[in-house]
């Protein structure tokens, strides 16, 4: 026998299930609504006839309210003889069923904004259905919503900040807090040409980039290994721009070199025309919207464990003509007492990696299957200083 907390509780979960919002928006009629009661049986009747009156007792207290109503139905018992016992609990409308649920005034509000959404934007009808839980979620933000789908309308692909948006009453936060239903918004808002489909996620100011806007960009650090490149910056070598404007530079270089490790980019020595960039780590790809990198000779110097060359072979799918620079079994064994064990959660054991050259998967195979020792680690950083002033004497004969 189901009890009033038992209906009560069904119900609660259908409602905040959506499927009344969801049926009312798609003119699916569902009342007169019924909750199906289970007919207690012979023994039951026989044995609890008590608890089965107060069960109907309660029932009859409960749904007393006007369009509700407890349906009933005759049974023939071997024992008792004829009984009628309710078998449904019905709701005429959604005005009933909200009102017993305390959620009429939420309703009338969910209708309210449902009328208003549409009123201003037709073409929001069929997402709208789709997503009756957006409508009740943003209860308290749909007027403001409604002003900056209204601003995009007339300023699309602005080309400014959000602080720079000038829609009255909406503050940056404002947008930032709710770029999830704005771009659902917009999404069917906007004419598809003022749309970038490329940025389908929110991360990584996709948001931004989806609708025209400007964004903070990913800044990239480099350090000048010539002091006559820096004429050009008044006498600076270590600069930090973002990428917009580092892809505006076309420095005539030879060498790029990029290391993650940022002691690295700061400690290495002197090249005739050659910068290094360092501590972008798995952003450098990035660096992919600086054409003129391209014309330079690029080296990739990571650590040497498998995680090293893994992140190496991704470095090349960016980057095919990309060389990796001191992540080779020569400068391993020279930097036998500075070896490590690399972090068992971090390391790679793929049979092959893609765009890997012979002798770099040779060695990645190498630690892969603990030829040295378990899990071989070599910290870029971890390298003589002489050794990589060594190395580099050597460049210009073994690019």
């Amino acid at each position: 026998m189901k009890s009033v907390n038992d209906i009560k509780n069904r119900v609660k979960r259908l409602w905040s299930s959506f499927k009344f919002h969801k049926d009312w928006l798609t003119d699916q009629t569902v009342f007169p609504f019924r909750i199906k009661l289970d007919k207690p049986d012979d023994k039951t009747l026989l044995h609890r006839f008590d608890e089965v009156r107060q069960w109907v007792n309660d029932l009859r207290k409960t749904f007393t309210q006007k369009h509700t109503a407890i349906i009933y139905k005759d049974f023939n018992y071997r024992s008792m003889g004829k009984q009628s016992l309710p078998v449904a609990i019905e709701f005429k409308d959604i005005e009933s069923l909200a009102r017993y649920l305390g959620k009429w005034q939420e309703w009338q509000l969910f209708c309210h904004h449902y009328q208003q959404i549409i009123s201003a934007f037709p073409v929001l009808t069929e997402v709208l259905k789709n997503s009756p839980a957006s409508i009740h979620k943003y209860s308290n933000s749909w007027p403001k919503l409604l002003s900056v789908c209204h601003y995009f309308c007339h300023h699309p692909r602005p080309g400014c900040y959000i602080r720079e948006l000038d829609i009255n009453g909406i503050d940056t936060k404002f947008i930032e807090s709710h770029k999830s239903i704005l771009k659902l918004l917009l999404d069917q808002i906007l004419d598809d040409s003022l749309i970038n489909h490329e940025h389908d996620k929110l991360s990584e100011h996709g948001f931004e980039k989806r609708f025209g806007l400007q964004y903070e960009q990913a800044r990239i650090r480099f350090r000048l290994l010539d002091q006559n490149m820096a004429s050009d910056f008044s006498g600076i070598t270590d600069l930090e721009i973002p990428i917009n404007q580092f892809a505006q530079l076309e420095l005539i270089c030879d060498r790029i070199f990029i290391t993650e490790n940022k002691t690295n980019g700061l400690a290495f020595p002197e090249i005739n025309n050659a910068i290094v960039i360092f501590g972008l780590g798995y952003g450098i790809q990035i660096l992919k919207q600086a054409n003129w990198i391209n014309q330079c000779r690029l080296y990739y110097w990571g650590d040497i464990d498998t995680h090293g060359f893994a992140i190496l072979s991704g470095v090349r799918s960016y980057f095919p003509q990309i060389h990796s620079w001191l992540m080779d079994e020569d400068t391993l064994l020279h930097c036998k007492e500075q070896w490590g064990k690399e972090p068992e959660e971090k390391s790679h054991h793929a049979e092959t990696l893609k765009h890997l050259t012979t002798s770099e998967q040779t060695l990645y195979d190498k630690l892969k299957t603990n030829h040295w020792q378990k899990l071989l680690r070599l910290e870029q950083e971890k390298i003589p200083y002489d050794w990589l002033q060594t190395r580099l004497k050597t460049l210009n004969r073994h690019p």
